[in-house]
């Protein structure tokens, strides 16, 4: 997330409602007004192309808040207000061509990881003397379950194969793609693997199951069967290899005659 002292939200409101009292009108048009805002522009806008978030200005919001009794109702509104976003992200997909999907689900699964990094911070006393204290969970975890029911859960069956079929076609997709997005769907729920193992074993370390003694004595069949197979076609043999050679030199034209 982008923070600095910038402001779109007059300082004044902030100091004048933060009184003695905040009404359920100070809390909806000022402090929720103002940090829905900064969130609509985390989930919306590509990273680095929205006007930099005060941090400061934000984090103070939701210190008020919080302080001013109103823990359970903005965190209520915060997950109703990713959630509706996330809803309307999920139907866009649904509406995705095959060949555009990966890139268009890439797209969202790096936008919503980016404004992660900058909501969770946003909401940290929140999490802190809310969330944590009294529901036994963390932001983050929260809202990384929402993306998993409302989007991954929603298409991750037609999103991997996709992914399988990409990665046998060299260029389709660029690596780094490929990798970010088993890095983020591991993220969301490892139960994912399960579906296409090799697919994440390519991208991520200790995804399939240990080898056991007799995978090992499998493989070293294979290999073996391998070796004889490449043997039977010529393939690593001296005496083809040395004669091969012999009649290389034979046909070599030899040096020119300088006489």
């Amino acid at each position: 997330m982008e923070v600095d002292s910038t402001t779109t939200i007059p300082s004044r409101q902030i100091h004048s409602s933060g009184m003695t009292n905040m009404t359920p009108d100070d809390y909806r048009n000022i402090f929720w007004s103002m940090l829905r805002d900064a969130i609509d522009q985390m989930l919306t806008h590509p990273p680095g192309s929205y006007k930099p978030i005060s941090y400061e200005q934000m984090y103070s919001a939701v210190y008020k808040c919080v302080c001013k009794q109103y823990s359970e109702q903005l965190y209520a509104d915060l997950m109703t207000h990713v959630k509706t976003r996330l809803g309307q992200w999920s139907n866009h997909l649904t509406s995705v061509e095959d060949d555009s999907f990966i890139n268009e689900f890439h797209k969202a699964l790096v936008q919503y990881f980016h404004a992660l990094g900058g909501i969770v911070p946003i909401f940290t006393y929140m999490n802190r003397f809310y969330i944590e204290s009294k529901l036994h969970t963390d932001l983050k975890t929260e809202l990384i379950k929402v993306f998993s029911s409302l989007v991954s859960d929603q298409h991750v069956a037609r999103l991997i194969p996709l992914m399988v079929a990409a990665q046998s076609r060299p260029f389709c997709i660029p690596p780094a793609v490929m990798s970010t997005m088993c890095k983020h769907l591991y993220q969301l729920n490892p139960e994912y693997t399960v579906i296409e193992p090799k697919l994440f074993s390519s991208y991520l370390p200790n995804v399939l199951p240990q080898m056991t003694e007799e995978d090992l004595q499998a493989q070293k069949e294979a290999d073996r069967m391998l070796q004889e197979s490449l043997l039977a076609q010529g393939w690593g043999c001296t005496d083809n290899m040395s004669s091969t050679r012999k009649r290389d030199l034979e046909d070599a034209p030899g040096p020119p005659n300088r006489g």
